[in-house]
């Protein structure tokens, strides 16, 4: 499954809130906002393949 499609199952809309370094493979650790309610709604790491979502 590619990685973009699993971010739009998952958190659906969304927006960049920050990246940081990922502390296991050292790419782009991505969290993302609800762009209407601008909550955090999760973080990815495309270089890991991680995904976690927040649930609040």
């Amino acid at each position: 499954m590619n990685f973009d499609y699993l971010l739009n199952a998952l958190f659906g809309e969304r927006e960049v809130l920050h990246a940081l370094e990922c502390s296991v493979c050292g790419f782009d650790e991505i969290y993302y906002i609800d762009p209407s309610t601008k909550k955090q709604i999760g973080r990815a790491c495309q270089g890991c393949q991680f995904v976690q979502k927040f649930e609040f």
